[in-house]
């Protein structure tokens, strides 16, 4: 390939990059104008996964040693509905929510969606919910940055599965992965593909584009998140499931209850 058409392919590429970049912003400043259909298209969503979460806190927390993990957690990402497993490839993926620690008490949430699931077999699987448990900074790190990344082994991450047979020897890695699906993982190494910061979720949700760092910092906030966050601080204070039911503002606490019930009625026959 010659000198000039080295240039021109770089030239092409250059524009291609450009023209991509300028379309994510674009979509980006859409979703966070109120009054346009992607800004309450972007919004419903959001507020679906932030209500949905606070359901998914309230199972977690039901189980003691769940709690206790929660409490000495740095961050929890919450994927209130992940899709249908299929045999040896993995759950096709969802939308969640993550939050962290901001000093003594929990920061606003960031919106993220990942590409899959991969646990080895799961026949069978049916579509639910499923939390990633942050315990360190070194897992932190990974959700800091605004590009598609992954929660495995490639990336420096260790991934423990929780389970109702893996409680009490679930160790402590860099992430503990719950699902309220038993047996999902079956003991497998537990891989997660193609994590990606949702931009225009969160750009709907605070009113402006804002980067996953800034939002997780603590630098920006939503008070229609406060009974989210709350969820976690009755947690992490240890109020527990007493205070559960009133977190989620009346429209949630019903079927949470209802969840943990059926929890304790399991482990009760399980004794």
């Amino acid at each position: 390939m010659n000198a000039t058409m080295k240039q021109l392919v770089a030239a092409l590429l250059a524009a291609l990059l450009a023209g991509s970049a300028a379309a994510q912003v674009g979509a980006a400043r859409q979703a966070a104008t109120p009054g346009t259909e992607r800004n309450r298209e972007e919004m419903r969503d959001a507020t679906t996964h932030i209500n949905k979460a606070i359901e998914v806190i309230g199972q977690m927390q039901a189980t003691p040693d769940m709690r206790a993990q929660l409490q000495r957690a740095r961050g929890v990402f919450v994927v209130p509905d992940y899709g249908q497993a299929a045999l040896g490839v993995g759950a096709r993926g969802g939308a969640g929510v993550l939050l962290v620690k901001v000093g003594n008490s929990w920061g606003n949430p960031a919106f993220y969606n990942f590409g899959g699931v991969s646990a080895g077999l799961q026949a069978g699987v049916e579509a639910g919910a499923i939390a990633f448990v942050l315990n360190d900074q070194k897992a932190m790190n990974s959700f800091m940055q605004n590009n598609k990344f992954a929660l495995n082994a490639d990336a420096g991450l260790t991934l423990v599965n929780w389970s109702k047979q893996g409680v009490g020897s679930a160790g402590w890695g860099n992430i503990t992965v719950w699902s309220d699906t038993e047996g999902l993982f079956g003991g497998a190494a537990v891989s997660v593909a193609d994590v990606d910061y949702d931009e225009d979720e969160t750009a709907a949700y605070y009113g402006r584009q804002v980067a996953a760092r800034d939002v997780l910092s603590g630098k920006i906030r939503n008070p229609q998140a406060d009974a989210l966050r709350q969820a976690l601080a009755n947690i992490t204070s240890g109020k527990g499931a007493a205070s559960m039911g009133s977190s989620a503002a009346g429209t949630t606490g019903s079927g949470t209850k209802a969840r943990n019930d059926k929890m304790e009625n399991e482990r009760s026959r399980d004794r």
